[in-house]
């Protein structure tokens, strides 16, 4: 059984017990979280989908821990003007260790 979930504008799709990193969601560690935008429920050979979710449908979450990205450099330059500028970026992450997949109407 598998469903596909919506969180923080982006799609992931998930199964029981697996842990996935999503944009940073508000919580303590060992908080249960439920993502209740479930665009799409697969299991015992059916298929649900949502338009665009599957109303009382959730997935249930752990969170594990926050964490932050790997870093990104943006460099700006322009050619024969001396013109440079270095700057970073790490994004904030939440680990989610996906506890169970509730299925709705």
């Amino acid at each position: 059984m598998f469903a596909v979930v919506e969180s923080g504008s982006k799609q992931y799709k998930v199964e029981a017990g697996q842990t996935i990193q999503v944009d940073r969601l508000l919580g303590d560690e060992n908080a249960e979280v439920q993502l209740e935008k479930v665009l799409l429920i697969s299991a015992d050979g059916g298929v649900t989908v949502g338009t665009p979710i599957i109303t009382g449908a959730a997935v249930r979450a752990t969170i594990v821990s926050h964490d932050k990205g790997e870093k990104l450099y943006i460099f700006k330059y322009k050619s024969k003007k001396r013109y440079r500028r270095k700057t970073g970026f790490r994004s904030s992450l939440t680990t989610l260790k996906i506890e169970e997949i509730v299925p709705g109407n």
